[in-house]
C-alpha cells in the first residue's frame, strides 16, 4: 500500500493576516463560481424567448455546466497537483471570466450550450484547489476551520445572491 506525500508543505506567513489576503481572493473564485451556479435560473424564460429556443436546449444550457463541471473535478484535482494549484486556478480564473463575457455575445442557443459548458470545465479547475489551498494557507486546525467557514458563507452568499442579481440584470439591461 502506498501512501500520499504533501509535495506542497504549508506555507508559512509572517502574519496571520498575511493568510487571510489569499483566501479573500479564494473566496472572491468561489463567490463567482456559486453566483454563476444560479444567475442563469431567473434569466432562463427571457434567454429562451429571444434565442427561440426550446425547453430542450434550456435544459442543456444548465446540463452541459453540470455535465463538465461534475464529470471534470478528479481530473483537474490532478492536473492542479501536476501544475501547480496557483497556476490552474489563474488559468481557471481566467478562462471563466473569458466565458462569462462570451455568453453576453453569443446568439444562439447552441453557442450559449458551448460557453455553459467551458464554464463547467473553469469552475472543474478551480473547485478543488480552493478548498485544497485553504489547508496550505491555515496549518492550524481551528483557524482552518475558521477560514473554511468564511469561505462557505461567502460562497453561499454568491448561490443566494445568483438569482437577485440575474433578476436585477435583466430588468435593467437585455442579457444580450
Amino acid at each position: 500500500m502506498t501512501t500520499a506525500t504533501l509535495t506542497h508543505p504549508p506555507r508559512t506567513y509572517p502574519s496571520l493576516r498575511a493568510a487571510w489576503i489569499p483566501l479573500a481572493a479564494l473566496c472572491l473564485a468561489f463567490f463567482v463560481e456559486m453566483v454563476d451556479n444560479t444567475l442563469l435560473s431567473i434569466a432562463l424564460p427571457t434567454i429562451g424567448r429571444d434565442l427561440g429556443a426550446g425547453t430542450t436546449a434550456l435544459q442543456w444550457v444548465t446540463g452541459a455546466y453540470s455535465l463538465t463541471f461534475g464529470g471534470l473535478l478528479l481530473t483537474a484535482g490532478s492536473i492542479a497537483d501536476r501544475f501547480g494549484r496557483r497556476r490552474v486556478l489563474l488559468i481557471g480564473l481566467a478562462v471563466f471570466g473569458t466565458l462569462s463575457l462570451g455568453v453576453l455575445l453569443v446568439h444562439s442557443a447552441g453557442g450559449l450550450i458551448a460557453l455553459r459548458a467551458g464554464l463547467g470545465i473553469a469552475a472543474a479547475a478551480m473547485a478543488p484547489i480552493t478548498n485544497s489551498l485553504v489547508f496550505r494557507l491555515f496549518d492550524d486546525k481551528a483557524l482552518r476551520m475558521r477560514a473554511m467557514t468564511v469561505m462557505i458563507i461567502v460562497g453561499m452568499s454568491g448561490f443566494v445572491l445568483g438569482p437577485l442579481l440575474g433578476g436585477t440584470a435583466l430588468a435593467h439591461v437585455s442579457w444580450e
